[in-house]
């Protein structure tokens, strides 16, 4: 059986921007802005993160209660 990794925020944080720049990038759309500075936000990762299948919970690891994130 596999073993379920879990991400905190701050792991799957990049993971996240840089896909949602790739898309942006490879749209057909032309982009003027930073792309830098675009998905900075928490609201923008946790959407992006629904939609690719991963769900939070709220585990204890080490007497330490966070919120995790897993793929489904």
């Amino acid at each position: 059986m596999e073993e379920k990794k879990y991400y905190t925020y701050e792991e799957i944080k990049p993971i996240a921007l840089q896909a949602m720049r790739e898309k942006l990038l490879n749209s057909e759309y032309k982009f003027l802005g930073n792309i830098n500075k675009v998905f900075d936000n928490k609201v923008d990762v946790g959407i992006w993160l629904k939609q690719n299948g991963y769900v939070r919970i709220r585990k204890q690891i080490n007497k330490e209660r966070k919120f995790y994130y897993m793929k489904r």
